[in-house]
């Protein structure tokens, strides 16, 4: 596979200069200027361009952005916030939809301290058509949303007053007028904290990790059609936590399942291949393991483009994270070895992934923070983007 393009959204003042118009993303604070951070991306393929969205901003700010791209790949103008003021923004989910966008992420109201989670219909502006909450009441965090045939499909983790945590279902028209209530499709923990979702068909998938009554944290899915909801369980109990797991369908109908998983005694990245048989996915290759490394490999993200399957993750390879592109074919044959995209001094966080022409659109952030971890000791967050050609 040629790598074609590699680009920064905002980058450090010293290498303003060399970048032209992409110092417009920049802004002057304390007399120095700073970009701005981004954290969580996700990507929109909307061809002939592409679109961005992330949580971040300047100082303490927490909001979605929104930045466009144009066919090359590359930034085209400024980033956009577009969720509203009186709440501190998180992890959006995007999508391309009927030649605009839509958006789903939650946030905190800094009144109450509630999570809430939205829903949001833009044009390619980034101008705001509609925003609708997913639900009324309780805590609502971490949506993912789908377009299926004339609806959008949205699933998030809805905590009760009892602290029980919920995997809900709830679908909209394209209009965002809602087309029915929230209902529980599936349980989860408190230990939580991401799901991802694919359509097959008339079928909506929702992928997860969760310690249940089998008492190990797995890969769990939970299947919508129509009215009816079920949920299995992917990755076997087997003492050994299998985490934030990522699951999409082939052309053909395979499905391929990615997660980070502790079985061999380090956090390493696998792959495994599953049909939809009768209802139910089965298995239809072993799970391989795709990473080697004594290092903790995490974050892995996949999607197909036609018959081409492009898996990426963070790693640490050389004493710092890195973001790695590997590509496969329909049966989970490699096609390429794993390729560091990454081009900078700091770390770089969990990478998004979407089928782009003829190959793969990659986002994610590299970061500098202090001693201790988390979004407060973060000192620099910027967005990242790479364009993958066609495999030779």
């Amino acid at each position: 596979m040629q790598l074609r393009t590699i680009l920064t959204l905002a980058v450090p003042s010293q290498t303003l200069a060399s970048i032209g118009a992409l110092a417009l993303l920049a802004s002057c604070q304390g007399g120095e200027e700073t970009a701005p951070r981004a954290h969580e991306l996700s990507l929109a393929n909307a061809d002939p361009a592409a679109f961005a969205a992330w949580h971040g901003g300047r100082g303490d700010e927490a909001a979605i952005y929104l930045q466009a791209l144009d066919p090359a790949g590359r930034p085209d103008g400024s980033p956009r916030r577009i969720s509203p003021p009186g709440f501190d923004a998180y992890e959006p989910d995007l999508i391309a939809v009927d030649g605009g966008l839509v958006v789903a992420w939650y946030g905190r109201d800094r009144e109450s301290g509630r999570l809430q989670a939205w829903l949001a219909g833009l044009d390619l502006s980034g101008t705001r058509q509609w925003l609708v909450p997913l639900q009324d009441g309780g805590k609502a965090k971490n949506p993912v949303v789908r377009h299926m045939g004339e609806a959008l499909h949205v699933a998030w983790l809805s905590q009760d007053d009892t602290g029980a945590m919920r995997v809900m279902h709830r679908r909209f028209g394209v209009d965002g007028r809602p087309l029915g209530a929230p209902r529980q499709i599936a349980r989860a923990d408190h230990d939580t904290w991401n799901l991802n979702a694919a359509v097959l068909g008339e079928r909506f998938f929702v992928i997860y990790d969760a310690a249940l009554d089998d008492g190990s944290d797995e890969a769990r899915l939970a299947m919508v059609e129509g009215d009816d909801a079920k949920a299995i369980t992917l990755t076997p109990p087997d003492g050994h936590a299998s985490l934030y797991p990522d699951l999409q369908f082939g052309p053909d109908g395979t499905a391929a399942l990615t997660w980070f998983d502790e079985r061999d005694g380090n956090q390493e990245v696998y792959l495994q291949l599953f049909a939809l048989r009768d209802g139910e996915l089965s298995p239809i290759s072993e799970a391989r393991r795709i990473t080697h490394g004594p290092a903790q490999s995490i974050g892995a993200y996949l999607t197909w483009n036609g018959p081409r399957l492009g898996l990426a993750w963070s790693d640490d390879d050389n004493g710092q994270r890195d973001i790695f592109l590997q590509t496969f074919d329909s049966k989970g044959k490699p096609l390429s070895p794993p390729r560091n995209l990454s081009q900078s001094a700091e770390n770089s966080s969990v990478p998004a992934i979407r089928a782009y022409r003829e190959g793969f659109l990659l986002a994610w952030n590299d970061y500098v923070m202090t001693e201790g971890g988390g979004h407060d000791t973060v000192t620099s967050s910027t967005a990242h983007f790479a364009l993958s050609g066609r495999s030779e």
